[in-house]
């Protein structure tokens, strides 16, 4: 499907490409942490701080991809529900997804608010890599913001895929162009 620019296109681009960026990072740290650990194991001298490394490496990695599968619309979505309810529950679709991944959005930054406010209070460490844990936590609230910025980003340059159409009248309309 092709991208239809909006007035936040700019601002999209450079959320996107910083995504990217953590992403590659996240990945290429923790191929480096899990061979490390492999290494260590297989020589006899595991390195005990790999383990909690590649685990705090995952939750960054998760939370960050879970929001950029939101920007071009490619999360799950569940249509078949859509496709053979009554038309009322199609008309509504648009909306029933937007106060669903956004509310779900809204829920795990508040949470992710209150456990990373925890863990500053009580002063929470890694217990190998002796770092704040709120370093850890924080990437709760930060993939709620970059989700709900993905899914704006969704809804205003990738429409034609947030929408759930009718398929008798895709399946009509595609013949029709075929013909």
């Amino acid at each position: 499907m092709e991208r239809k620019k909006s007035k936040l296109s700019g601002f999209f681009d450079i959320v996107n490409t910083i995504e990217d960026w953590i992403l590659a990072i996240l990945v290429i740290g923790m191929v480096i942490v899990i061979m490390l650990q492999i290494i260590g194991r297989v020589i006899g001298r595991p390195l005990p701080w790999t383990e909690e490394t590649s685990r705090y490496l995952f939750l960054w990695m998760m939370f960050v991809a879970l929001a950029a599968g939101f920007n071009r619309c490619e999360s799950s979505r569940v249509t078949l529900f859509l496709q053979v309810g009554p038309k009322w529950l199609k008309k509504f679709s648009e909306i029933l997804y937007a106060v669903c991944v956004v509310g779900f959005f809204i829920v795990m930054l508040i949470f992710g608010i209150e456990v990373v406010k925890q863990q500053a209070m009580l002063h929470e460490m890694g217990t190998a890599l002796r770092i704040p844990m709120t370093v850890i936590g924080i990437c709760q609230p930060i993939g709620a913001v970059l989700g709900i910025i993905g899914t704006l980003q969704s809804f205003l340059e990738y429409h034609g895929k947030v929408a759930i159409g009718d398929k008798e009248t895709e399946k009509a309309k595609a013949l029709e162009n075929e013909g």
